[in-house]
Parts: C-alpha cells; structure tokens; sequence
C-alpha cells in the first residue's frame, strides 16, 4: 500500500458524548479517503477489544495498537511510526487527530506533491477551523456547516490553488525520510505534548543541511476542517518537559532555527523570546 494513516484515539470521561461525537464524524468523513487502512493507537477509554468492535462499524482497515493508556502525544506517534515502517511497505504516513473531518481523496493531492519534490520530506494540508480561519492565509471564510452531507462541497469551494510557508496537521510524510531521521526520540521528549511537532521539522531541517534552509509547506490544494485541539486543552500537562527535552536535543541552535522555520506568529514569538534569554542568561 502507498500510504498508511495514524490516530491517537483517546476518549474523556468528562466528555465523553462530546469526544464520541466528534470521533464518528472523522471516521465517517475518513472513509472518504483513498486510502483506508489506520494504525490506531489506543490512548485510553476503552479496551482494545471494546475499541475494535467500535471501529469495525466504519468501512475502515484499522490496526490497533497500544493498550489502552495515555502515554501521550510522543509515544503514541513514535509507536504508529515504529510500526508503519517496521511491519509494512508504505511509502507516505499521515498524521490524523480526532478533531478533523475530511473530505473525498484528500490525501490524492499531498502525495502528488510530495512525489514531485524530491526536496520535500513531508507537506501539509490546508484547514480551515470551526470559526472559519484559513490558517496561513490570513483570511476567514464562512463556518464550516454542522452537517457531513454538506462538507464535501463546502471544502472544495475554499480550496485554493496556493502553497505557502507553514506547518499544520494534518500532514503526510515520506516514510523513508521520516525513518532516516528517527521520527521523536522520546530519550529528549519524555512529555505527554508539546513540542514534538519541531523535533520533527527540526531533524528535516538538518536532514537537508542548514544550507538548503528547508521550511516546511501547506498545500491548500487539499482542505480538510480541523477544529484544532479538540482534546488537547484541559489535560494539565507539563507543557515545558518536552520543550526541555527539544532544548537538550538540539541546543540554542535549534531553538534559533525554529524562530526562522516557523510562520504563525506564536511560535515566531516564543522561540526568539526563548533564544534571546538563552543570549542574556549567558
């Protein structure tokens, strides 16, 4: 197979019907995608058992994996990589959260790209969010509808024939890349979340040599609707273990870099503030 799909499912007790909502609506709208088969890491709720009775309702090839515990964003990942490359012969991973709705072959198009960019390890695709931000575009379109059967067409009305400078989920990578790199070393980000994402553009940044200045894309060729952190406030994590952990990794260099690479004006803040009492701490 070409391209094998990732998800961390994880339900909350404190919101469940919220979380169990929001969990049918992707998988219905994943069952769009040309390609069907998901390596399911099991984040906690449910056993794997009661979990693969629930997905089996979904015209989906879900392989479960993980036991039924939040291990969080980092090793939860690392393991859908370790298993995509050690037990299948794909070429493209994608990353999936829960909070996104997709839309028909959304995928076709980034795996296009990536086919003709020998230069570019990975892309992402275009969202728009559920008040209508179009996220590195720096415009606002009308919300998406509450209804599946209107969303093919919603999405294919804003997509746009753009490729700009960004990072976003959901992506896809090339598999041999993103093996040669290692993927996350949990040795360094020993955190539930956070952070992990520029590990990632990170290792692809020095993967092609600072002199190429690498930066990753977003192909709005493709839009899917990803409410973004749908489950990943209110968890009271350590958000700074795994900043931490990126610091040991690749020291103020990286952190430097990450200040360049970066295009939402979060990240550009907060790693030139972090980079800058790196200077003044000295």
């Amino acid at each position: 197979m070409e391209l094998i799909h990732t998800l961390l499912f994880m339900l909350r007790d404190s919101e469940f019907q919220q979380d169990i909502e929001m969990a049918d609506q992707c998988l219905k709208s994943l069952e769009k995608s040309m390609y069907k088969t998901v390596v399911v890491f099991n984040q906690g709720f449910w056993d794997n058992e009661t979990l693969k009775n629930y997905l089996e309702s979904y015209q989906l090839n879900c392989i479960i994996i993980g036991a039924g515990t939040n291990v969080g964003i980092v090793a939860g990942r690392q393991a859908c990589f370790e298993y995509v490359w050690g037990s299948t012969d794909a070429s493209y991973v994608s990353e999936l959260h829960l909070d996104m709705i997709f839309t028909d072959n959304w995928e076709a198009v980034l795996i296009d790209y990536l086919k003709k960019q020998d230069n570019e390890p990975m892309v992402s695709c275009g969202i728009v969010t559920k008040t209508g931000e179009m996220v590195y575009l720096d415009t606002t379109t009308m919300p998406p509808p509450n209804s599946l059967d209107d969303m093919d067409g919603y999405l294919a009305n804003i997509k746009k024939d753009v490729i700009v400078n960004g990072f976003t989920h959901p992506c896809v990578h090339k598999v041999d890349i993103l093996k040669e790199i290692g993927g996350f070393d949990t040795r360094f980000l020993n955190g539930k979340q956070a952070f992990e994402d520029d590990s990632l553009l990170l290792g692809y940044h020095y993967y092609y040599g600072t002199r190429a200045n690498w930066i990753p894309k977003v192909n709005y060729n493709s839009v899917v609707c990803h409410h973004t952190a749908g489950q990943r406030l209110g968890l009271n994590d350590d958000l700074m273990i795994n900043y931490n952990g990126l610091v040991k990794q690749y020291g103020a260099m990286g952190v430097k870099i990450l200040s360049r690479i970066h295009r939402n004006p979060w990240s550009i803040t907060f790693f030139t503030n972090q980079f800058e009492e790196m200077l003044t701490s000295n």
